[in-house]
């Protein structure tokens, strides 16, 4: 086995459980004033800002974050713990439906937010009071004394009955995921942590906080609107690497050949089964002194099993998925009923609990006899001889869609609710959700869902049906229904209206209709979504995309154009005709040095930092 080299770093002791988040992030401002929490921002400079939240919101109960990824939301965040209220973070590219439906259900009394996102502020709870985080100036500070038993925060995810459900976790509960992050890691003031997940999701909880409360820097990075070739220079300077494996085998395939990432010294994936192809992109792009983490766990309880390896030991790991590990201290992870399979069950002082919730949380949460409560995951789990457990997929009808829990009745229930459709059912094929529904037509359903649902739940294909196929107990069979076309018509009228007629279509001609520019936008559409031809006038994401993937068509772009290309242009001409002819129109910047570009967009990500 390798020996890892880490650098000089603190223990986080267990007499902190006993603290508040803003108490340990006060003593860690203290401790390191000058040493940079996010680039271009100290820890001095972050305390006086959270500060100045923390008098703004002193009294709330629950305060709504409505903005983007970065200094301003981590800002929000310990100014809404030091004035002793929950954080509720609401992500601005989500619909305002689902916003909406969120911040009634927390019952925020206050939205922090941006110049960008006033208007959608006042709209989302009526009589909730707005503050735009960009006024507050002063020295004023807010900080109270909190209980770390108190709530720190409420963060919702797919729920089965149609609705987000919240769950909500304490400042002690999220202390022993940084203790266990921090020692496990070995956290210190020279790391230079990431931050890759909306702070919708637990993963940039624990990311967040175990680099601020040991001094180091926070590295925040929106794959969505900085695309994967800001995310790959970003990288070059990470040190703690922490996202989900879809993201991870995106930012090392963008890599060049032979591209390592020397300062790179712990790799932590989650969220998604982990295969044996990862432990190949690890060797092949990081040193040997670089720890590979898979781990495991449910936003009920953040990290609860882990799997530690070096390079040396991924070399020895047999191919297909990866086990997830052991427990982590503090938790205890049996499989019930007992046997070498049964449902993974957790066990832990520090799990969450849903908001409002009696029932969900009768279901999924119980107690011991003797006091310590557990957590049925939903997952099934394979206990190994050597004592890891090997994780083998859901129970019920929840899924994994890039990293995201997504329960199907949700989706469906939200086509449900569509006037054109009277039935619905969706399946989960190969990381993708395909939407089958008794209607007319399926044209313009993904445009419909799109304003209830987030991106992540949104279907890659809708198929039109006049009746679903039963198994003999009168369920849907699902395993009868037919395999998706990529693009999806009306259904013809002439034809029987069964699983027999799904429409067909006529191959596209690429060298027929393309130009030479809409040639080269295709060449990018066909190598990200792996299609032999794509039409010049369909959505992208009416194609199987998502946002990964447009980040994927962005570097591919990027390098055959030899210009920066922003992915919200991408966005916003989702055809290749319609970018072709932006692109057309618009005049290419003129060469720049590749150091004077990466220059600039360090530049830049300082100055998303500073406030205007």
């Amino acid at each position: 086995m390798s020996t890892l080299v880490v650098p000089e770093h603190r223990e986080f002791r267990a007499g902190w459980l006993a603290e508040s988040i803003p108490a340990r992030f006060l003593a860690a401002a203290r401790t390191h004033p000058e040493r940079p929490a996010l680039d271009g921002l100290t820890y001095a400079e972050l305390a006086r800002r959270a500060g100045r939240v923390a008098a703004a919101v002193r009294g709330a109960r629950r305060v709504a974050l409505l903005l983007d990824h970065g200094a301003q939301t981590i800002a929000a965040i310990l100014g809404t713990l030091g004035a002793g209220a929950a954080y509720v973070p609401l992500d601005p590219r989500y619909p305002p439906v689902r916003l909406r439906r969120m911040a009634a259900l927390a019952d925020a009394d206050v939205v922090l937010t941006s110049p960008g996102h006033l208007a959608l502020a006042g709209e989302l709870l009526e009589g909730c009071r707005v503050v735009d985080v960009t006024a507050l100036a002063g020295e004023s500070s807010g900080w109270v004394p909190v209980d770390p038993d108190s709530a720190a925060y409420i963060l919702f995810t797919s729920g089965s009955t149609g609705e987000p459900k919240g769950v909500v976790q304490t400042h002690r509960g999220v202390l022993f995921q940084v203790a266990a992050h921090t020692n496990n890691l070995r956290i210190g003031p020279a790391d230079r942590v990431s931050v890759l997940s909306s702070f919708s999701f637990d993963m940039a909880v624990t990311d967040t906080f175990s680099a601020l409360l040991n001094g180091a820097c926070v590295v925040p990075v929106d794959v969505r609107t900085a695309g994967l070739s800001e995310l790959a220079m970003a990288a070059r300077e990470i040190t703690i690497y922490h996202s989900t494996p879809t993201v991870f085998r995106y930012l090392v395939d963008a890599l060049a050949d032979g591209e390592r990432l020397p300062r790179m010294r712990a790799i932590v994936l989650g969220g998604e089964a982990v295969v044996g192809a990862d432990l190949e992109r690890f060797r092949r792009h990081f040193g040997d002194s670089c720890l590979f983490v898979n781990g495991y766990g449910a936003t009920e309880i953040s990290f609860a099993v882990q799997n530690h390896l070096t390079r040396a030991d991924a070399a020895l790991v047999p191919a297909g998925v990866v086990p997830i590990g052991r427990p982590l201290p503090g938790t205890r992870v049996t499989l019930e009923p007992a046997g070498p399979e049964g449902q993974i069950v957790i066990r832990s002082p520090y799990l969450a609990g849903y908001w409002c919730a009696p029932a969900a949380d009768a279901v999924r949460f119980g107690t011991d006899p003797d006091g310590t409560r557990f957590y049925l995951t939903g997952d099934l789990g394979r206990l190994l001889p050597d004592g890891q457990i090997a994780y083998l997929g859901r129970l019920d009808r929840q899924v994994k869609i890039r990293g995201h829990r997504v329960e199907l009745g949700e989706v469906e229930a939200a086509l449900s609710v569509l006037p054109t459709v009277s039935k619905a059912t969706v399946v989960a094929r190969d990381e993708h959700l395909h939407a089958y529904v008794i209607a007319e037509s399926a044209a313009g359903l993904r445009d419909a869902l799109s304003d209830v649902l987030p991106e992540y739940m949104l279907p890659t294909s809708f198929t039109a049906l006049s009746a679903f196929p039963l198994t003999p107990t009168g369920k849907v069979d699902t395993t009868a229904l037919p395999t998706h076309q990529p693009i999806t018509t009306a259904l013809p009228t002439h034809q029987p209206a069964t699983q027999a007629s799904i429409p067909t279509h006529q191959p596209v001609t690429q060298a027929s209709i393309l130009t030479g520019l809409e040639e080269v936008i295709a060449a990018a559409w066909r190598a990200a979504l792996d299609l032999p031809q794509v039409p010049r006038d369909q959505n992208f994401f009416d194609t199987g995309g998502h946002s990964l993937l447009m980040a994927k068509v962005q570097l591919h772009l990027e390098t055959a154009l030899g210009r920066r290309l922003p992915l919200t242009t991408l966005y916003t001409h989702p055809t290749v005709a319609a970018l072709a002819r932006h692109l057309s129109q618009e005049p290419a910047p003129s060469p720049t040095d590749p150091a004077d570009r990466m220059t600039r967009r360090r530049q830049a990500r300082r100055d998303r930092t500073t406030p205007p």
